[in-house]
């Protein structure tokens, strides 16, 4: 037995001698859902109801499920999305599981309180969690954190690999005129004419939201940081990156495949979590859920301030390959020297040592 499997078994058993009811904040790439395959096993529940935010992690259960041998038939596990735990409310289950429980939005966690009123036997799943998430969770859901295995930890024991986050920072583009609306500025212009509208209408107690995303979307949809991600990318054309974009457009324009909403190529996406192929793009879509074999380094085009979001990203990489025991995550990240952005990636890199942390 691993040292990963031991702690497996010892997580899932700490969460049924707590009284089978909270959360289980378990470092992304340990294996949650094999800890939580270990509990079901123990307890042998006749029904199973597990919520998560999209289909690939439906997906990786079943994989998981399959591997281990244990029978989820629709009549003993019925999966449903985060966005449909409404249609289960009046329904008693054995076990409710809520993976990727950070990600509940104020509408879910109203129906997940319905959902828990009639089911007491609850885990919930999550690898990254902010203070305030998880108050949340034990004021709206009465479920406290009754276990926690740190990235820290994880790495000490080697069942996932080190990481070094490497920020490089790129002013806004002076130089590319475009056309906002019938004003003709550049990126770095018409972020600085938000910038001071926000600031007059805050004077004057104006709503300052709508300009607020209008900024972030020059943000989103900067040539310069297009341009540098593409760089970073020709200096390593041959290892294997996931670049994480804001917006399709970035994604489709950085010159390699892409894959997000519009994009519809999941075969390209499958076949570069099995390994196929060097350079991947994806907007909102592979930061959960998903193991990609091998991957070493992740590029991070845009983020938002949202501490829980930027580990996810970062994580995709931390998977320990047993026959590359000295590999280490490279990350990068692609920030603006404008003040907001970079406020925005110091309360997002709460959840990682500084030590690892440098600017190139």
């Amino acid at each position: 037995m691993t040292l990963r499997d031991q702690r497996q078994k010892e997580f899932a058993e700490t969460w049924i001698s707590s009284g089978k009811r909270g959360i289980l904040y378990l470092c992304a790439r340990f294996g949650k859902i094999r800890t939580s395959i270990n509990a079901f096993k123990k307890l042998k529940p006749k029904s199973i109801l597990i919520a998560y935010p999209d289909n690939k992690i439906r997906d990786s259960w079943k994989a998981d499920f399959e591997y281990l041998k244990y029978d989820d038939d629709h009549d003993h596990v019925t999966y449903t999305t985060h966005l449909s735990m409404h249609k289960y409310v009046d329904e008693v289950f054995d076990i409710v599981v809520i993976d990727e429980i950070h990600l509940l939005s104020e509408n879910q966690i109203v129906a997940a309180q319905d959902l828990l009123k009639n089911n007491p036997v609850v885990l919930g799943l999550t690898g990254t969690l902010s203070k305030w998430t998880e108050e949340t969770l034990l004021r709206e859901l009465d479920l406290p954190v009754v276990a926690e295995y740190p990235i820290e930890q994880a790495i000490e024991e080697g069942v996932i690999t080190d990481y070094e986050i490497i920020i490089r920072t790129v002013p806004l583009d002076n130089r590319v005129k475009m056309d906002f609306k019938g004003k003709i500025r550049t990126e770095k212009q018409q972020f600085d004419n938000y910038t001071k509208a926000i600031n007059y209408n805050q004077i004057v107690g104006r709503e300052t939201m709508f300009l607020r995303l209008a900024r972030m979307r020059i943000i989103q949809n900067s040539i310069a940081k297009k341009e540098l991600t593409k760089r970073i990318l020709q200096q390593h054309k041959d290892d294997r990156i996931l670049v994480f974009c804001g917006v399709t457009k970035i994604a489709d324009e950085l010159g390699i495949p892409s894959y997000h909403s519009k994009a519809g190529e999941k075969e390209v996406f499958d076949k570069f979590a099995e390994g196929e192929g060097n350079h991947l793009a994806v907007v909102k879509i592979g930061n959960t859920g998903v193991t990609y074999k091998p991957l070493n380094m992740v590029i991070i085009n845009y983020f938002d301030s949202n501490a829980e979001n930027l580990a996810q990203k970062i994580n995709r990489c931390m998977a320990m390959e047993y026959n590359n025991p000295e590999k280490k995550a490279i990350i990068y990240i692609i920030c603006t020297n404008e003040e907001v952005e970079r406020n925005w990636l110091k309360k997002a890199l709460a959840f990682f040592d500084k030590d690892k942390i440098r600017f190139a």
